[in-house]
């Protein structure tokens, strides 16, 4: 896969999943709805339906807050969904490759999604196994971050598309 792979269609998108995040995968929501599209992650795990395969959390701001309930929850996979600078007309949405975490600006957190996923790793696997759940961030190109209480149009429709495509990655056999 391609570090940053855009995907416009829930179709595609679910497709990038199966190909990139094992199930059952944790799906952690991170941002601030009070700030505008920065609540895209909040947004998407409130809009899902509980589903075998998936494990939900939502994380706010604070995703350093949830590192032991998502280690221990015994998931294969690991998925942020979160808004960042994609560089990309709003409401676009992209799977980006965990090797490119560290390169994405999602600048509203103290933690970086980076040091999340190695953590994660690490306290799913213990200190002497390099391997862990493999992880990925599915991301929302921002339009406002401004404080609004409210995600923008381009948004709202990418948390639809977001959540469509997590339902179709869920239910694949």
């Amino acid at each position: 896969m391609s570090p940053v792979r855009f995907c416009d269609a829930p179709d595609d998108l679910a497709r990038a999943l199966l190909e990139t995040v094992p199930r059952p995968a944790a799906v952690v929501g991170v941002g601030n709805p009070l700030t505008g599209d920065d609540g895209f992650g909040p947004a998407v795990i409130a809009a899902l339906r509980p589903a075998e395969g998936l494990r939900l959390f939502d994380v706010r701001g604070v995703p350093e807050s949830f590192l032991g309930p998502i280690a221990g929850s015994g998931c294969a996979g690991l998925l942020f969904v979160d808004a960042a600078d994609l560089g990309t007309d709003p409401g676009r949405t992209a799977l980006v490759d965990a090797d490119q975490l560290a390169e994405i600006d999602v600048s509203t957190h103290v933690v970086s999604l980076a040091l999340m996923a190695e953590a994660v790793r690490r306290l799913a696997t213990g200190p002497d196994d390099e391997n862990g759940p493999p992880c990925a961030l599915l991301a929302a190109q921002p339009e406002s971050l401004t404080e609004a209480d409210r995600l923008s149009p381009p948004v709202e429709a990418a948390v639809r598309r977001a959540v469509a495509a997590l339902e179709t990655f869920a239910a694949a056999p």
